[in-house]
C-alpha cells in the first residue's frame, strides 16, 4: 500500500513544483547577433518579464539562459549558456499627463553570449524557449499553458553575401496603451551592415509548455506558432479602429485600441542586400490596453463631411482650461482660435485637418479631425474645351475620388457613369455632370465646342484662244485658307489669272484651317476647248438652190484671233482668208465664181492646224 503511494506523492510534488516555476511571467523577447571577426559572434537574448504578476520563483530560475545552436536540418550543434544583467524597468510612456497604471510593470533582462560558429552550409539557427505567457492574454488560445520561442538565423557566407550582423530594434514600445487613444511609435531598427530593411507584422511562436517549462536544450526547429482566438489574426491583433499596422519602410507602428486587455504582437524586420533576402529579426511583445486616467483630454466632433463652408465646432474635451484650434487652412496663418467652441468659414472645397490642443497647467493633449467641405465642387466636370470634328476628349478631372457620377445627356460618351468619360460629339454640346457624395449632390457644366471645318470648292474653265482661265465659284475668301497648284502655294488671285493649257491635267488643293482644325479638298482639273471635233464639209454647191451654198465649219465658231481658215486652189494660190473675207466661203474669188474642182484648206484653231480638201460643184 505504501509502495503505491510513492508514485502518486511524487507526481503531486512534481505538479506543485512545475506550477510554481512555470508561473506566467513571459511578456516578450528577441534574439540578435553581431559578427565580430572571422567566425566569432556576439549573441544577445533579451527577455521582457512581468514584474507585477510574474512568479518570483520563475523569474529567479531565469538567472541564466541556455540557447541551443542547430544546423538548418534541426541537428543540435551545441548549447551556450550565459547569465543575465540586472533588470531594467521599462517605464516609458507614450502619452502626456497620464498616471502610469500600477498593474503594468515590465523588466528587461539581457543575456550576452560570445561564441564561435564555423561556416557550414545553410548557417545556424539559434533558439531559446520559456514558458509561460500571461494567462490573461486576450488574443491567443490557452496563453497560460504555452510559452515562447525566440530564435534567429545566422546565414552562411555563400553567394557573395559575406558575414552578417542582424538588424537590432532601436527601442521597446511602452508596455501599456490607452483604450480609445491613438498610439504612434517608431519601431525602427538599425542594421550594422547597411542592409535595406522592410518591416511587417507576424504570428509569434510558442515554445515550452506547462510540464516542460524551461527546456535545456530547447527543441529543434521548425517551431509552431500561437493559435489565435477566433476573430484575431496577423492583420487584426488588437481589434483596433484603426487596426495595428506597421509601415514597411519606416517601421512606424500605429493603432487605436478600443478594448482593454492584453495582446501578443509579433513584429519583424527583414534584411535585403543587393536586392536579396538575408535574414529576419523577430520580436514578440505583450501590449496591455488599459482605461487610462488623463489630466486633460482633447476631443471634439468626429470626422465631418459637410455641404456648407461654415463649421461650428463642438468641444468635447475633458479637464482643459485653455484651447488652441488650428483649422487646417494651409493658405493662411490666421486660421486659428482660442475660443472653446469656435466657428470657421472655409474659403473653398476640400479636406482640411483640424487640430485641437488643450492645456491644463503643464499638461496638454491634442486631437485631429478631418473636415471635408463639399459645398461647391467647382469644375469637377472639367474646363470648357474646343475640339475638331472627329476628335475625342476626356471630361472631368483627375481627382474623381470615390464619388458616383451621372452625365447628361449621355450621348457620345463611352461611360456616362464615370468621373472621367471620353466624349466624341459630332457637334458642339453642353454636358451637365452630377456628382454624389455621402451627403451632397453637386452639378457642374462643361461646354464642348466642335469645330467643323469643310474644305470644298466649285470651279470651271473659260476657254480662250490658246488657253483657258480658271473660275472659282466657291468658296469666297476664307480666312486661314491656302491654295496649292501642283504642290506650289498660290493665292486665289493668282489662280484666276494664270493661263491653263488645254488638255493638261492640274492638281488643285484647297486647305482650310480654323481654331487649330484643318480640312483639305484636292481635285484633278483639266481645261478643254469649248468646241467639239472640227469637221469641214467634203462638198459644197454654190448653185443658188439654197442648199450647201457656202462652205461652213460644223460645231466651230470662227473668232477673230482664235480660229482662221485659208482656201487654196490646186496651184497653191490663196483664194479665201476668213479674217479678210468673212466666215463663209461661197465659191467666188474677187467677185467671180470659181470653176468646179478640188480646193484645199488650212484651218488654224486654238493654236493647232488642220488641213484637208473640199470639192466645189455647181
Amino acid at each position: 500500500m505504501i509502495k503505491r503511494l510513492y508514485p502518486i506523492l511524487f507526481f503531486l510534488v512534481a505538479l506543485v513544483y512545475a506550477t510554481k516555476v512555470n508561473a506566467t511571467h513571459i511578456v516578450g523577447g528577441d534574439i540578435t547577433y553581431r559578427h565580430i571577426a572571422d567566425d566569432s559572434f556576439e549573441v544577445k537574448l533579451i527577455l521582457y518579464i512581468d514584474c507585477a504578476f510574474g512568479s518570483q520563483q520563475a523569474i529567479a530560475l531565469d538567472t541564466n539562459a541556455m540557447i541551443g545552436v542547430f544546423d538548418t536540418s534541426g541537428t543540435l550543434v551545441k548549447n551556450i549558456l550565459e547569465y543575465r544583467t540586472p533588470p531594467v524597468r521599462v517605464n516609458s510612456v507614450n502619452y502626456n499627463c497620464v498616471a502610469p497604471p500600477p498593474n503594468a510593470c515590465v523588466d528587461k533582462y539581457i543575456y550576452t553570449y560570445y561564441t564561435t560558429l564555423p561556416q557550414i552550409a545553410g548557417g545556424y539557427i539559434l533558439a531559446f524557449q520559456r514558458c509561460c505567457r500571461n494567462n490573461s492574454i486576450t488574443n491567443i488560445q490557452t496563453p497560460g499553458q504555452v510559452g515562447a520561442t525566440y530564435w534567429c538565423h545566422i546565414p552562411d557566407t555563400t553567394g557573395g553575401k559575406g558575414y552578417n550582423s542582424s538588424a537590432v530594434f532601436n527601442s521597446l514600445p511602452p508596455n501599456f496603451l490607452c483604450a480609445g487613444r491613438d498610439f504612434i511609435y517608431s519601431h525602427a531598427a538599425t542594421d550594422a551592415d547597411g542592409d535595406s530593411l522592410v518591416y511587417e507584422l507576424y504570428q509569434p511562436f510558442i515554445g515550452a509548455n506547462f510540464f516542460n517549462n524551461l527546456p535545456r536544450p530547447p527543441s529543434p526547429p521548425p517551431y509552431s506558432k500561437v493559435v489565435w482566438v477566433n476573430g484575431f489574426g496577423v492583420n487584426s491583433m488588437m481589434k483596433g479602429v484603426p487596426e495595428l499596422t506597421i509601415h514597411p519602410q519606416t517601421g512606424l507602428l500605429k493603432v487605436k485600441p478600443q478594448l482593454t486587455g492584453q495582446y501578443v504582437v509579433g513584429i519583424l524586420v527583414k534584411e535585403f542586400r543587393n536586392g536579396k533576402f538575408i535574414n529576419s529579426t523577430l520580436r514578440d511583445f505583450q501590449f496591455n490596453v488599459l482605461n487610462c486616467q488623463f489630466d486633460v483630454v482633447s476631443a471634439f466632433s468626429k470626422d465631418m463631411h459637410l455641404c456648407s463652408d461654415t463649421v461650428k465646432f463642438v468641444n468635447q474635451s475633458v479637464g482643459a482650461v485653455s484651447y488652441l484650434w488650428d483649422f487646417g487652412d494651409t493658405l493662411i496663418t490666421s486660421d486659428s482660435s482660442t475660443q472653446p467652441e469656435p466657428t470657421y468659414i472655409y474659403p473653398s472645397t476640400g479636406t482640411y485637418i483640424v487640430k485641437l490642443v488643450t492645456y491644463k497647467g503643464n499638461c496638454s493633449d491634442s486631437a485631429l479631425v478631418s473636415v471635408t467641405i463639399d459645398k461647391d465642387i467647382g469644375t469637377f466636370a472639367g474646363e470648357d474645351r474646343l475640339i475638331c470634328k472627329g476628335d475625342s476628349l476626356v471630361l472631368g478631372t483627375e481627382n474623381t475620388g470615390s464619388f458616383s457620377y451621372t452625365w447628361s445627356p449621355p450621348d457620345y460618351l463611352d461611360n456616362p457613369a464615370s468621373g472621367e468619360p471620353t466624349a466624341k460629339p459630332p457637334f458642339s454640346i453642353t454636358y451637365v455632370a452630377t456628382r454624389n457624395t455621402d451627403v451632397c449632390v453637386n452639378t457642374d457644366t462643361v461646354h464642348v465646342f466642335v469645330v467643323d471645318v469643310k474644305a470644298d470648292y466649285k470651279y470651271q474653265f473659260k476657254p480662250l484662244c490658246k488657253d483657258a482661265k480658271l473660275q472659282i465659284d466657291s468658296p469666297g475668301v476664307v480666312n486661314q485658307s491656302k491654295w496649292f497648284l501642283d504642290g506650289v502655294a498660290v493665292n486665289r488671285e493668282e489662280l484666276v489669272q494664270l493661263p491653263y493649257e488645254f488638255n493638261k491635267t492640274y492638281e488643285l488643293q484647297f486647305i482650310v484651317t480654323d481654331s487649330g482644325c484643318a480640312d483639305t479638298a484636292s481635285k484633278t482639273i483639266t481645261p478643254y476647248s469649248s468646241d467639239s471635233l472640227v469637221m469641214v464639209y467634203n462638198v459644197f454647191t454654190p448653185n443658188k438652190d439654197g442648199l450647201n451654198e457656202c462652205l461652213a465649219l460644223r460645231g466651230l465658231t470662227l473668232e477673230q484671233g482664235c480660229s482662221r481658215i485659208f482656201i487654196y486652189n490646186r496651184w497653191g494660190e490663196l483664194i479665201f482668208d476668213s479674217d479678210k473675207d468673212g466666215t463663209c466661203f461661197n465659191g467666188n474669188f474677187k467677185g467671180s465664181p470659181l470653176s468646179e474642182g478640188v480646193y484645199y484648206y488650212v484651218l488654224e484653231h486654238h493654236a493647232k492646224k488642220y488641213t484637208g480638201s473640199v470639192t466645189l460643184l455647181r
